[in-house]
C-alpha cells in the first residue's frame, strides 16, 4: 500500500522590515475620526477667515498621518511662525506652524493690504509676530469649536515664535500626528499644519472611533434642544416696549411752542382705519384703538409682514 508523502518544509513567506521606532500607535478608525474632525475644522476656518480678513479664504486638509516628532521638526522650512497652544483637557501642548507664504500674507492682509504677496527673503521680526497676535486666535479658537463633538477643548496660545527649529514640543522620538492643510486667498496658497502628540491624544482616545463619536454627536444634539428649549423660556419673560401710534403731524417749532392746555392737533390718520403699533421701534402689528372698562385698549387686527399685510393669530 503506497504511502502519501507529506512536505514538513517551513513555508517562506515573504517579510518586511520594520521599524519598531515608528509603531502605528492609532487604529484607522482613530485616524479617519481626527481626518473628519479636521475637515469641520477647514470648513469652519474659511468661513471664519472670509468673514475677518474680508476676502474669500479657503482652506482644505491635505493629509492626516502618524509620524514621529523629530520628523516634523527635520521637514519645517526655516523660516516660520509656530505657536503652542495649550487645549485643556489634553495633556501637554499641541503645535500650529504657519509657512512663511502664509504668514505673510496675513500680515499684508491685516495691515490692510491684498494679502498677494508671497515671502520675503529675510527673518521674521518682532513687529511681524506683534501683527500676527491679531490674526491667529482664529486658526486656535476655531480648532476648540471643531473638537467640540468629541471633547470640549479650551485652546490658548502659549507662546508665538519665528524659530521652529528649536521648539522642543515633545522627545524627538515621541510619536505625533500631523495634520497638513492648504489655505489660499487673494493669489496666495500658503500651508498650515498642527501637529498633536500621542501623550496629549492619549486620554481621549476611546472617544476617538465611529460609535463613540456618532454617541457624542447624539448626546450634543439632546443637549442643544435642551438650550434651545431654555433659551426659549428665557426669551418669554424679557419685556419688550409696545408702541401705539395714534397718527402723526408736521408742525413748525413756533407753532409747537405756543401749544396750549385744549389745543387740537389734527392728524393725519382717520378714525375708521387701524392704527400702527410698534414693538421696540418697529412696525408689527395693526390694531383698533377700543375702550374696556373705563381704560384704553388695542384690539390686533393683522400682523405687519414684509410686501403688506397678515393675518392676526
Amino acid at each position: 500500500m503506497a504511502k502519501a508523502r507529506v512536505d514538513v518544509s517551513p513555508l517562506k513567506a515573504p517579510t518586511h522590515a520594520y521599524d519598531f521606532r515608528r509603531s502605528r500607535r492609532l487604529s484607522a478608525d482613530q485616524m479617519r475620526s481626527l481626518e473628519r474632525i479636521h475637515e469641520h475644522y477647514a470648513s469652519l476656518l474659511s468661513t471664519y477667515l472670509t468673514a475677518y480678513l474680508r476676502t474669500r479664504v479657503t482652506c482644505e486638509v491635505r493629509d492626516v498621518a502618524q509620524t514621529m516628532f523629530e520628523d516634523v521638526i527635520r521637514q519645517q522650512p526655516a523660516r516660520s511662525i509656530v505657536a503652542t497652544v495649550s487645549a485643556e483637557p489634553l495633556a501637554g501642548l499641541i503645535m500650529m506652524q504657519l509657512n512663511a507664504d502664509l504668514a505673510h500674507g496675513l500680515i499684508d492682509r491685516l495691515l490692510g493690504g491684498s494679502g498677494d504677496v508671497h515671502a520675503l527673503n529675510r527673518a521674521f521680526t518682532d513687529i511681524d509676530v506683534h501683527v500676527l497676535e491679531r490674526g491667529i486666535p482664529i486658526f486656535v479658537d476655531t480648532l476648540g469649536e471643531a473638537w467640540a463633538s468629541v471633547e470640549r477643548l479650551r485652546t490658548s496660545i502659549r507662546l508665538l515664535e519665528a524659530s521652529p527649529q528649536f521648539l522642543r514640543l515633545v522627545g524627538p522620538q515621541d510619536a505625533v500626528v500631523l495634520v497638513s492643510a492648504e489655505v489660499s486667498f487673494a493669489q496666495l496658497t500658503g500651508e498650515m499644519s498642527l501637529v498633536l502628540p500621542y501623550d496629549a491624544l492619549k486620554p481621549i482616545l476611546p472617544k476617538l472611533t465611529s460609535v463613540a463619536l456618532l454617541t457624542e454627536l447624539a448626546a450634543q444634539d439632546s443637549g442643544d434642544e435642551m438650550d434651545a428649549r431654555r433659551l426659549q423660556r428665557t426669551a418669554m419673560g424679557i419685556e419688550l416696549d409696545l408702541t401705539a401710534v395714534l397718527g402723526t403731524a408736521d408742525l413748525k417749532v413756533s407753532q409747537f411752542l405756543d401749544l396750549e392746555i385744549g389745543d387740537v392737533v389734527l392728524l393725519d390718520a382717520s378714525a375708521n382705519e387701524p392704527i400702527t403699533v410698534l414693538v421696540e421701534g418697529s412696525p408689527k402689528f395693526k390694531a383698533w384703538a377700543r375702550a374696556r372698562q373705563r381704560r384704553l385698549c388695542l384690539e390686533v387686527a393683522a400682523r405687519i409682514v414684509e410686501g403688506g399685510f397678515g393675518r392676526a393669530e
